[in-house]
């Protein structure tokens, strides 16, 4: 479980009710759904810089069942977002 504390603590930061946003996020990269879209936008709830961090801490971890998924949807973000990857 040690690894995974640093991703829980992100996940988990100020303002923690936005958790949710993180791990819909991690579901998405690591395939368990089809899009990155939540109830009212609250996807946009966590920053660029958040996310990116949390997906960094997820590979970390090893939580990412297929990395390359996860890797190409971590890429379409970003090109999204504005940042070139």
């Amino acid at each position: 479980m040690t690894p995974t504390l640093p991703l829980a603590r992100h996940l988990f930061a100020a303002p923690t009710f936005h958790y949710k946003t993180g791990v819909v996020f991690l579901a998405w990269l690591a395939g368990h759904q089809n899009h990155f879209t939540m109830v009212a936008g609250a996807q946009s709830n966590r920053s660029v810089p958040h996310l990116t961090e949390l997906f960094r801490l997820a590979d970390a971890a090893g939580i990412l069942p297929n990395p390359e998924l996860a890797v190409h949807r971590m890429r379409q973000f970003l090109s999204l977002a504005g940042v070139d990857a």
